[in-house]
Order: structure tokens, then sequence, then C-alpha cells
């Protein structure tokens, strides 16, 4: 069934997430639906061992339900099979990994796959949009949990996601005196000139040898050709790699001046996503996760990537998060995303392999082992 699930439309990623909840109760899941009123509800399912074993932590797997795609996609661009590709609108991210978290279920329920811990999986519904609405239980989720697998698309070489940069977002307000521009310039403060002077003020605090980017995203401003521009406005996106360069540049930018004294400033900064860090606990969980994929047969890969996910709010934590989990594919945000049909069946292994081996991520000192 092709539907339409944009971050904005409700009643779309409710669809997918009703949609979702019947499978996996199918599958024999206790499943929870946590509604929202400005956004789509969140979808929580548990599976395996039942509270009480011995293993109060559980695993947490996560997901998303909706996507980039407008309403109306879904027809113009309709769910296909070519090859072993699966192509349409989200396919790739994340719909393929929505799969993935079913098949486990299904696997329990038949008595193939025996986790060693209980395992809840839970679905956001606001992931592309940061997930303001789905974030305190995500977090809730999170401090409960003894590690993480996100099911974000993996690294175009299949690898997992061991770091993501953090994502921060600045808005740079100029107020200025509107004038006529042949008549009375002199009299006005040009808006946008200021801003430009403060984009490029902004733009020197990049730092690409450390991982740092800025990039302005908007910017706008003025009234009319003639006016002296008495507004303007932009908003930069930042990627960090560590909490501390965050700070740098969100304090730098909190003591911006003025170049002209009678033009006022108005800055904002919001990190929207905190970095993910390669902790020894990750780097822990990552090597299971590898031995796991070499006893499936494929070879599993890690590396970073500058995009922020729901894995973020995790790490930031404290909490172990092996993002990057999904299916292979490409495309992903373009009219060319498309998942390999091929690589479910062995992604869904790896997954599996690793809520059978792992049981503690703690980091471990020379010498000696992790518990598995």
């Amino acid at each position: 069934m092709s539907i339409d699930s944009p971050t904005s439309d409700k009643d779309g990623v409710d669809r997918v997430g009703a949609l979702l909840a019947g499978e996996l109760r199918a599958a024999g899941a206790s499943v929870t639906v946590i509604p929202h009123q400005a956004a789509g509800d969140v979808v929580r399912a548990a599976f395996g061992p039942e509270s009480g074993s011995g293993h109060e932590r559980p695993a947490l797997v996560l997901g998303h339900l909706d996507t980039v795609w407008p309403r109306g996609e879904a027809a113009r661009r309709p769910f296909r099979v070519e090859g072993v590709w699966a192509a349409g609108p989200g396919v790739f991210d994340m719909k393929v990994g929505l799969v993935l978290c079913l098949l486990l279920a299904r696997a329990v329920q038949e008595r193939v796959l025996r986790p060693r811990r209980p395992v809840v999986c839970l679905f956001s519904a606001d992931e592309e949009t940061g997930s303001p609405a789905s974030r305190r239980p995500i977090e809730t989720e999170a401090r409960a949990a003894a590690y993480v697998l996100g099911l974000e698309p993996c690294n175009p070489d299949g690898g997992a996601k061991t770091e993501r940069k953090g994502v921060g977002r600045l808005v740079v307000e100029v107020t200025g005196v509107p004038a006529h521009s042949g008549i009375d310039p002199d009299k006005g403060v040009n808006a946008i000139e200021e801003l430009a002077a403060q984009v490029l003020a902004v733009k020197l605090l990049e730092d690409r040898a450390t991982g740092t980017t800025l990039q302005t995203g908007l910017i706008g401003g003025g009234v009319a050709k003639n006016v002296v521009a008495p507004k303007a406005r932009a908003e930069v996106d930042v990627r960090v790699p560590t909490p501390g360069e965050w700070t740098r540049v969100e304090t730098a930018v909190l003591n911006l001046r003025s170049r002209n004294p009678r033009a006022r400033l108005a800055v904002e900064a919001l990190l929207t996503h905190p970095p993910m860090v390669r902790t020894p606990a990750i780097a822990v969980l990552y090597e299971q996760a590898r031995l796991v994929a070499r006893q499936v047969g494929f070879a599993l890969g890690e590396g970073s990537t500058g995009g922020g996910s729901d894995g973020s709010y995790c790490a930031a934590l404290g909490v172990p998060v092996l993002d990057g989990l999904g299916v292979e594919g490409e495309g992903a945000h373009a009219e060319s995303e498309r998942a390999r049909l091929d690589r479910i069946a062995p992604r869904a292994a790896l997954l599996a392999g690793i809520l059978e081996r792992v049981e503690s991520v703690e980091a471990v000192g020379p010498g000696r082992s992790a518990r598995q």
C-alpha cells in the first residue's frame, strides 16, 4: 500500500503507524500508540524476554514513520519493484527499516530468534524535522535501555554509523532604518548590508580541519528596490563534530556586534541534534556487530555522517548507539530513492545476531573482552 506520510501530514503518518502497529500485533508484539496532537503518533512495540527474566534493560531499536515527500507523491511515483530494487517515496529512508523491525518480531514469534534482552522498537513520527514531538518518548526509552540500534540508512559502503555530527541552526536578524534610496539614503540604515557583513563574520567560524561547517541556507530582507532596507534575516545551518565545537560557535555568534552602530542585531542559536561521539562503549558495540556481520557473510564497516538522527539524542544521554543499520540503497530524499531487496535478509540477520549476541557493551581494558 502506498501511503503519503510527510511529517506535516498527521493523518498520513498515523495511517502508516496504524498499519505497522497491526502487523506487529499480529507478530505477537505488545504495541502501544503514544498519541500527540500536533504531530503523528509514536508507535512502541515490545517483544522478546519478558520483564523479570534477569535482563531488565532492553535493547532499543529506533525507526521513524515520516518521510520528506509531500502528499500526492505516492500516487505520482507509486511503489514498484525493478529487479533487486524497490523504489518509491520514502522506501530507503526509511520504510524498509520498518520492515526489518517487523521481521524481527516475526522471528521471535516463530522462535527462530531468541534475544538476550527484551526488545523495544520505537517509531517516531517527526524525525525528518528533528523529532520535536517525539524526542521525549525517545529519551525516556533510551534512559531505560542497555544500548540502541538505529535503522537509518547505512553508509554508501554498507557500513554502520558510529559518529554523527551535531546539527545546529543560527538565525541572524537585523533591524535598520528605512529611508528613500535616492533622496535620503544617509538617513537610513540598510539592514541587508549589515546582514551581509554578519553572514561573512559567521562564515569565518567554520573549521573544515575539525569538521565544523556553516552554510547560509536562507536569506531575505527589504521592502522595495528604492527603499533603504529596514529588515533582513538569515538562517545558517551548522554541523559540529563535538559538543565543544558547538559551544565555540554558539559563544562567538551570541557575541556578534553590529558594524553600523545604528543597526540593531538579534541572534538565535539552537543545537537541534547533539553530536553522536564515538565513545569506547560505541566502539565495543560496533565490534560485536562487525563479528556478527562476518558470520552472516559480509563485512560491516563503520563511518561518520554529517546528518543527525534520533540516535543522536540517545547518545547524548550516554547510551551506546550503533546507527545506520538499515538496508543498503541510494537516493535518500531524492526522486532516485531506492532500496536493495536482496539485502533485506542479510541486514535482518545482522540485527537478529546482535540481539542474540550482545549482553554488555561496557568498554574494557587491554587483555579483557566484552561479555557476549
